[in-house]
């Protein structure tokens, strides 16, 4: 059994970055000594060694600032940073426009931190000291201990009948750190770990633990409603997931996170083919963000989703030349079902998936699938070392076949991979980004249940 928990926490840690909002009263104290190796500068004067925090906009573009600081002739550098909400935040250090170190901080209401390093290896010589990020180191040891036992599990190397013993047991070890160090940001990062790692396993102790987090800290990461939101679709259908999604709604304590979870709540009906009310909570989702830029460009990316690429549409027709020579349209693919799959070849999470996609063709050509894929930012040379390693199984495009920046546009692909499952008819069953791996043998049993009752 394959399990992909290390994902999931490198997930919830990428997501830990960068609000947009305004810089709130939440204050850090930065402070500490950057000095320089003696045989770059002799002099002992180390003033002049930049530090920056600051935060982007949607389009990758710094935006915000929420620390700067200079140090003096001895290295010394101090100053308070305003920032949106406790999290990870990126610290630039660098001097006449050379950047010697870029370090992954965590900053949060009423701590203190000390910097101290030396220049050029900012790298083997800093040091971050606070209370915050004393605990965040603690929660990343667990981290990558939990990763290593992850890698295990998917190799064979533990037993089956031990598996969940192991789970529950690394799921202690997060909560215990959660208990342990409350009230910190890497304790909710931990809480939310222990809480993802039972579903499935132990879904009675997952609910009663997201029972108690959400008494205390009243909200959920995005990752962690989608492991909830999947377990209550499970138990109590899609109103149950819609239900449990209002509960969160009612109890978020800043706007930000109600509308994430507006968000959550339209993506969950254009999946379930509930477009009609989903088109009516975007309207309603527009008229209220109407001056926040982030949220707009979210509501104009799913609008174009729920116009055009909503289940039960008819996918876009698309024609290509295949590796093999031959040439394909998506429309002579009529009275077959078939998987598109646009990805990058060197793209980590899709080689972790590959030989799951194996498996899924070679269960479900038997009922007509067909798996077709686009390579993105591919050349010839890339293109033969994933082919001659792993075979050409199912029909590949020609890069150079197909408008790559038209296809992006007109499937709206944000993410890579990115899957679309169609019928036998044509029409999409559903769009899955990136992990969202599972559902596609949900749509596959879709559509076979679909010809079977046709038959």
């Amino acid at each position: 059994m394959k399990l992909h928990f290390g994902l999931f926490l490198i997930v919830i840690l990428i997501l830990c970055g960068c609000s947009s909002e305004q810089p709130s009263e939440n204050k850090t104290v930065l402070q500490g000594v950057i000095t320089v190796d003696e045989n770059l500068e002799s002099s002992g004067n180390y003033s002049g060694i930049e530090l920056l925090v600051s935060i982007n906009d949607s389009s990758g573009e710094r935006s915000d600032t929420l620390f700067y600081a200079v140090t003096d002739s001895t290295g010394h550098f101090s100053g308070t940073a305003l920032v949106p909400h406790a999290d990870i935040y990126p610290l630039f250090i660098s001097r006449n426009r050379n950047t010697f170190g870029i370090f992954n901080i965590v900053l949060a209401d009423d701590d203190t931190v000390t910097i101290n390093g030396e220049l050029p290896n900012m790298n083997e010589t800093t040091e971050i000291e606070s209370k915050e990020n004393n605990v965040f180191k603690t929660f990343e040891r667990v981290d990558r201990n939990f990763n290593r036992v992850a890698q295990y599990i998917n190799a064979g190397a533990i037993p089956e009948d031990s598996i969940s013993i192991e789970i529950e047991k690394w799921s202690d070890i997060y909560w215990d750190v959660y208990d342990e160090h409350s009230d910190t940001f890497a304790s909710k990062l931990s809480a939310e770990a222990s809480i993802a790692l039972l579903s499935g396993w132990n879904d009675s102790l997952m609910v009663a633990r997201k029972d108690e987090y959400l008494s205390n800290s009243k909200t959920l990461r995005r990752n962690t409603r989608e492991v909830l939101t999947e377990y209550y679709a499970g138990m109590n259908g899609l109103d149950g997931a819609l239900q449990f999604l209002d509960e969160l709604e009612q109890i978020a304590p800043s706007g930000d996170q109600k509308m994430g979870i507006r968000m959550d709540r339209i993506e969950l009906l254009y999946d379930s083919s509930r477009t009609r009310q989903a088109n009516e909570l975007l309207e309603n989702f527009r008229e209220e963000y109407e001056s926040n830029s982030q949220a707009m460009e979210w509501a104009e990316s799913i609008g174009y989703d729920l116009e055009v690429l909503s289940p039960g549409s008819p996918f876009p027709p698309l024609t290509f030349a295949t590796l093999d020579g031959d040439t394909i349209s998506t429309e002579d693919l009529s009275g077959r079902p078939f998987l598109i799959e646009i990805t990058r070849l060197d793209n980590r999470l899709y080689h972790e998936q590959y030989d799951r996609t194996v498996a899924i063709y070679q269960i479900y050509r038997n009922f007509g699938l067909e798996i077709i894929t686009i390579p993105v930012n591919a050349n010839n040379v890339m293109i033969q070392a994933f082919y001659d390693e792993r075979g050409l199984i199912w029909d590949v495009a020609q890069p150079n076949s197909i408008d790559v920046q038209e296809l992006v546009e007109i499937l709206n692909v944000n993410q890579v991979p990115t899957r679309f499952l169609v019928n036998n008819e044509g029409k999409i069953i559903r769009r899955y980004i990136g992990n969202e791996y599972d559902e596609i043998v949900q749509g596959l049993q879709q559509i076979i249940t679909q010809n079977q009752t046709v038959q």
